[in-house]
This record gives structure tokens, C-alpha cells and sequence, in this order.
């Protein structure tokens, strides 16, 4: 929004205004509206009187319109450019069709005729840079006066585009593709991918990376900004998010109709791939990307079955749900893979189909196998840190420039006590130099904004210490984000040191705030110790969040009060809520593992319980006792912390305010249940609107 100002009788007056561009999407989309016509007729004339033009065609639609009202083109026309045969091309024109790298040297002149941004993207990158290029947003010079107000969309004027893309292409003969679909967090760098990715150089098979999530990402908002008038509306009507790989739009990608939107990506990865025929697929699987992978896995299976479906990840962690969670799958390496992708994928591209391999599940194994967990890495600075080859660093940019890096100085937990948490692996920490090293050479490769992915990063304070040391004496300009537990010794001087490093915010699992919470989730620290990590941290320039889960077993009204009076008391000291939950029973947690030990109990059988819901039991499906607690209690006080908070200005983030929709409206079955109607707290006489908690909420400024 920019700001003009009206002049009116001597007087001046701001009028706000908008920053537009054409597209010619909008312009040439209706081709049988008047004004359409009359611009596809301008733009005809204007190319007969240039000399010596091709015609660069991906679809044949906008070439047939453009014939139509100025037929006299055709014959002025030296060649079509495009992939042979063009389909939907008019049965009237024998123009011929030359692939890019074919045209004459005595074509001076080449018009994109296609109206869409990303295919006219690739055409140039396609293109011999001898060649004038003629776009159709020449018609808004030309013959503005003829162009409707519909072509003219809102202008972000902080966009990266036009960048280069890269397509999506395999080569053929591999042994083994690797891929990861969308959709990631924020289009971050695909970190887990890179470690196998290096994991695979040791070894003799011929294989490729490809992300394809980043590219799908900069295509859908290249069309979103200049093809869609800002915003992509689905078919029914629905808009999608500005932004669908924010962490907050996680349940988009799980919508049949979104799917359908990327159909077209999904095709056109399919088809090459086949092209392709690898020996192996491998996918990188998360919660976000399942159903864009299985649609792509599935098709390729369907086309060539003798292709082996490898896949590992985030959503591969625990061998209880094995292949359940990923029934396309002929191989899952669970956990990590370090050590065992390389002598699994080798073993496959030989031809063998190993089965009851420690680290590994497999359509293969024994019925009677029992899973046999592999060794981890210990020392992780024998492994090199992922550098990315497959594309330039600087694609992993958001579609306004922002750039948040992940790096990993950590595996696993080193606490692994929490009672509601399923991340309970062997804790292992990378030297302050070899962490520094990968921050360095990331520093040269244009990056300065980071996030350390892990959980327990400050397990032993004095190596992040050690860490923050190296980085001063190195005189990196960076600015560093990440979770840190609550520890006691987190005191003044820790946070002072962490802030001279770049540390600009930390978010902490704190996940408990009275004292009894704090003893039933085995959190390690008192109330006084979380005060003083907070008031620290932020007096010491760091901005903090917290996340907060509601509901365990053993807690009650008291304590959800005295949680209230806590955040309320040191909201001075907590920038917001990053995360609110109601307790998920969630597979390799405590409370998983040993329920009757925390008194709790299932309204149906437990073995058919965790057989049908392998990940997560819905909230209606289980309770506990002593004071007892079912998904009823669970929201009531769920939304009696939320509007408490909301009246005392506490802020809230945006995963957070997510979470808090899905429990009001009951959408979420593993945290409120099936569709129960609780009433919540009354706010000034009535429910409150999510409008009206999101009033008010403000975002950390990206890189603050």
C-alpha cells in the first residue's frame, strides 16, 4: 500500500493507494470476453510488425485465441517453438515446430505466447540469449487504453521473482532417486535429506536428491502473484493461505481439493519419473508431506512395479507404526538412517530383497519378526553437514526474501523424561567447532539467519557456551534461533553470552506452570528456576516463547489456576504463547507405554485401540482418573487458559492461535474429541469469536 495524494479545489488530501502489475493471466484469460479480443487483436498487430519472430508455445490455447482475431500471422510467422507435437494446436496452421536449442540464427525475434508467469520463467531460461524476447505484457504499452481493469493485480515490492527456478528433471539409469515433496515448514532447507543424501556418497550406487517441495513452492506463489490476482481460490470457493507451507496450514495439505490443485505437479513428477525408471524411490516422509507422497508413490507403483519404494523420516521414527504408517512403502528405515541407508540401498540396487534388517521394516520380513533397532551414530562430527548440492542455497528463500536457515548441533534428548513426549532418543552433541564450521561455510553461501531444528540443545550449557565463544571469536554476523529446556543453569550470564552470539529468540518447553504439573510431567526444575530462565533470558535482549500442554493425568483445577496466576504474573518476561495443547496420547510416550501406571483407562479394548490408531488415540477414546479427566475436562480447561490469557493481553503465536481454532471447533479428533459440544468459559456473557482472539496478536518481526 503506498500513499498519493487528490488534489481538490487548492486543497490536498492522502488517498491510499495500491501497488499493481500486469498480468496477462488476468488480461487473455476469458479469450472470448470483448476485451480480450480487443487486446489479443492489438497484440496481433504489434507482432506483424516485427520482422524475423518465432512463436514460444507450452499450451496451445492462447496461440489458437491470437490466430483466431489476427489470422494474418500465420503466415508471418517464421516457426513455433515448443516440444513436438504441440497438442490442441488448430488444424488450419502447418507452422512448423523446433525445440529450443533448433532455432535458426536468423530468428532475431521470439514471442512467449502463454499467458501464465512460471511456463514463461522456463522459456527464457530455455531461450539463446541472442534472441530479443517479446512478452505479452507488451500489450499494456501498446495499447493500455484497450486493457481491462481486471489485468491489473496487486504488487508485492518485496517479491524475489522473476527468479530462476529449476525443473524438475531425473536423470535415467539410477539406482536411486531421492526425493522430498511438499510440503516442509516455510520451505526451509530439507536438513534430514541432507544428511542421507551424504550418507549415500560412501557408498557405490548411482543416485539423485531432488526437492522438489522448494520448487513446487516458488511455482505456486510465482502463480499466485502474478496469474491469481494475489490469492489462489480452490473450486469450492475456498481461499488457500497466502502462505500454505507456514506450520499453522499443516492440515491444508491432508485437503483432498488441495491435492487436486497440484495435480498437475503431481502428474508431471509422476511422468518423469517413469521416465526415469529408478531401481528405487526414496521419500523423505513428515506429517505435512504424506499425502502428497503417497500420491506420487502410488502412481509410480502403479506404472512400474518393480520399483522399490524406500522411505525414512520424521514420520518414520517409531517402529510400532512401521509401515502402517506409510503402507506404500516395500522399505522403511526408522529413525535415523545414517548407517543404514547406504548398506540397505545397495543391497536393493544388487537386486536383493534383504529382509529383518536391524534399523529397517520391510514388506520382506519374517511374520514373527520383532524389530531389531540399528546403532546411531555417536560421534557426530564423523558426519559431514549437509551442503545442499542439488540446487543453489539461495532458491531456499520465502517468495518475500525471507531466509531462515535449520541447522543441527544435537540428536535426540538428553533429559528423555518428559511423560507426554514421544521424542525419547539417545541424546548425542556435536563439537562447538564443527557447529561453528557448518555455520561459517553456511555464512558464505549468503545465509545469516538460523534455527537450530532440535529439542535439547542446551543438554550440557557449557558446550552452547563453548559454541557462543567460537562464534564471538570468529566474528560471524548472525543472528541464531532454537528451543532450549528449562535448566538451572540457565542464569544471567549463560543468556549474556548466548545474546552477544546472535541469539534473537528462544523458545522453551516449558509445558508446565504450577508446581504439581511440573512434578507429574518429570519436567527436572521448579517454578522458581522457569521465572529466572525467563526474566534472563529477555532482560538480556532475547525475546521468549513457551509452550504450554494442559491435561495430564494427575492434574487439577488448582493447578491449572496457580499455571494462569504464573503467566500472568511473568508475562513481562514472555514475548507469547508459541504452542498450546491439550494432551495428545501419542505412541512412544510415557503415558503410551505405561498407562495403568498413570491411571488410564479406554472405552475400548487398548490392543484394538493401538492397533486402529496407531500414531495418536482420538481424545473421546481414553481418560484418566484420580482426579479424573476426559477430552470434556480437557477443553474446559483448555479455553478456561486461553480467554484467561486473552484478557491479560498475553500474546499468542500463530501456531498457537491455530491450535486454539482446532480445539474450539472441535476439528481436531486426537486433542478434543469427535465433535463434542463443550461450552466454553463465557466471554463478556457469550463464547468469543477466534476474531476476537486473535485481536490484538502481533508477530515477532522475521529475524527479531
Amino acid at each position: 500500500m503506498n500513499t498519493s495524494t487528490l488534489l481538490i479545489s487548492g486543497a490536498t488530501f492522502p488517498i491510499a493507494g495500491t501497488h499493481v502489475r500486469f498480468s496477462p493471466h488476468q488480461c487473455f484469460g476469458p479469450s472470448d470476453s470483448l476485451d480480450a479480443r480487443a487486446c489479443l487483436r492489438a497484440l496481433g498487430r504489434y507482432l506483424l510488425s516485427i520482422s524475423s519472430i518465432a512463436l514460444y508455445v507450452d499450451k496451445s490455447d492462447f496461440l489458437n485465441a491470437l490466430l483466431s482475431e489476427v489470422p494474418e500471422l500465420r503466415s508471418h510467422i517464421t516457426c513455433l517453438i515448443g516440444d513436438w507435437p504441440l497438442k490442441g494446436l488448430s488444424d488450419s496452421s502447418n507452422l512448423p515446430v523446433v525445440h529450443p536449442e533448433q532455432l535458426s540464427e536468423s530468428v532475431y525475434h521470439v514471442f512467449l505466447c502463454e499467458t501464465r508467469m512460471y511456463p514463461r520463467l522456463l522459456m527464457r531460461q530455455r531461450l539463446p540469449a541472442t534472441v530479443n524476447i517479446i512478452e505479452p505484457d507488451v500489450v499494456s504499452e501498446i495499447a493500455i487504453d484497450t486493457v481491462p481493469a481486471r489485468a491489473w493485480v496487486p504488487a508485492s515490492r518485496d517479491t524475489i521473482y522473476p527468479i530462476q527456478i529449476p525443473e524438475i528433471e531425473f536423470e535415467s539409469g539410477l539406482d536411486l532417486l531421492l526425493i522430498d515433496c511438499p510440503a516442509r515448514n516455510l520451505g526451509l532447507m530439507p536438513n534430514g535429506v541432507g544428511y542421507v543424501h551424504n550418507a549415500l556418497k560412501h557408498t557405490n550406487v548411482r543416485y539423485q536428491t531432488r526437492d522438489l517441495d522448494i520448487l513446487i513452492y516458488h511455482r505456486f506463489h510465482v502463480r499466485r502473484l502474478f496469474d491469481e490476482n494475489g490469492v489462489v481460490i480452490l473450486p469450492s470457493g475456498t481461499e488457500l493461505p497466502t502462505d500454505p507451507w507456514q506450520a499453522e496450514h499443516y492440515d491444508v495439505w491432508g485437503n483432498q481439493e488441495v491435492l487436486a490443485y497440484f495435480q498437475p505437479e503431481i502428474e508431471e513428477i509422476v511422468a518423469k519419473i517413469v521416465e526415469a525408471r529408478p531401481k528405487i524411490l526414496g521419500l523423505s516422509i513428515h506429517a505435512c508431506n504424506e499425502h502428497f507422497s503417497a500420491a506420487v508413490a502410488g502412481a509410480v507403483k502403479k506404472q512400474l512395479p518393480e520399483t522399490v519404494i524406500l522411505v525414512g523420516g520424521f514420520a518414520c521414527y517409531n517402529a510400532d507404526i512401521g509401515l502402517s504408517g506409510f503402507p506404500l512403502a516395500d522399505y522403511m528405515c526408522i529413525g535415523e538412517a545414517d548407517l543404514t541407508v547406504g548398506p540397505l540401498v545397495q543391497a536393493l540396487a544388487r537386486g536383493e530383497r534383504p529382509s529383518n534388517t536391524p534399523g529397517v521394516l520391510s514388506k520382506y520380513d519374517s511374520p514373527d519378526y520383532r524389530y531389531i533397532p540399528a546403532p546411531m551414530p555417536h560421534n557426530l562430527d564423523l558426519i559431514e553437514h549437509p551442503r545442499y548440492e542439488w540446487y543453489n542455497l539461495d532458491l531456499y528463500r520465502n517468495y518475500n526474501g525471507y531466509q531462515l536457515t535449520p541447522v543441527i548441533a544435537s540428536r535426540g534428548c538428553r533429559w528423555s523424561r518428559c511423560t507426554f513426549c514421544a521424542e525419547r532418543f539417545y541424546w548425542r552433541i556435536r563439537s562447538p567447532q564443527a557447529v561453528v564450521d557448518e555455520l561459517e561455510w553456511l555464512v558464505t553461501q549468503g545465509c545469516h539467519l538460523f534455527m537450530f531444528n532440535e529439542s535439547d540443545l542446551n543438554g550440557m550449557p557449557e558446550l552452547v557456551v563453548a559454541m557462543c565463544e567460537e562464534i564471538i571469536r570468529r566474528k560471524l554476523q548472525i543472528k541464531l534461533t532454537g528451543q532450549l529446556r528449562i535448566h538451572k543453569k540457565g542464569d544471567r550470564l549463560f543468556y549474556q553470552k548466548l545474546h552477544e552470539a546472535g541469539f534473537v529468540a528462544l523458545r522453551f518447553g516449558v509445558d508446565a506452570f504450577s508446581e504439581n504439573t511440573l512434578r507429574l510431567q518429570k519436567k527436572g526444575y521448579t517454578l522458581a528456576t522457569v521465572h529466572q530462565n525467563l526474566k534472563d533470558c529477555w532482560e538480556c535482549g532475547i525475546y521468549t516463547e513457551v509452550n504450554w500442554v494442559i491435561g495430564v493425568p494427575g492434574e487439577t483445577d488448582a493447578d491449572v489456576e496457580e499455571g494462569i496466576a504464573f503467566m500472568i504474573e511473568n508475562k513481562a518476561y514472555i514475548g507469547r504463547l508459541a504452542n498450546i495443547n491439550p494432551l495428545i496420547l501419542v505412541n512412544g510416550g510415557v503415558y503410551w507405554l505405561e498407562p495403568e501406571k498413570h491411571n488410564i483407562h479406554f472405552r475400548k479394548t487398548k490392543d484394538v485401540l493401538y492397533r486402529d490408531y496407531p500414531r495418536a488415540i482420538p481424545a473421546h477414546l481414553w481418560f484418566s482418573t484420580d482426579p479424573y479427566i476426559d477430552e470434556k475436562v480437557r477443553k474446559e480447561r483448555f479455553n478456561r487458559i486461553v480467554l484467561a490469557l486473552h484478557q491479560a493481553n498475553v500474546d499468542v503465536g500463530a501456531w498457537a492461535a491455530r491450535v486454539i481454532e482446532d480445539v474450539q471447533t472441535n476439528r481436531d479428533v486426537t486433542r478434543v474429541g469427535l465433535g463434542e459440544n463443550v461450552l466454553a468459559q463465557q466471554y463478556d456473557g457469550r463464547e468469543p469469536t477466534f476474531g476476537e482472539f486473535r485481536a490484538g496478536l502481533r508477530e515477532v518481526p522475521q529475524g527479531n
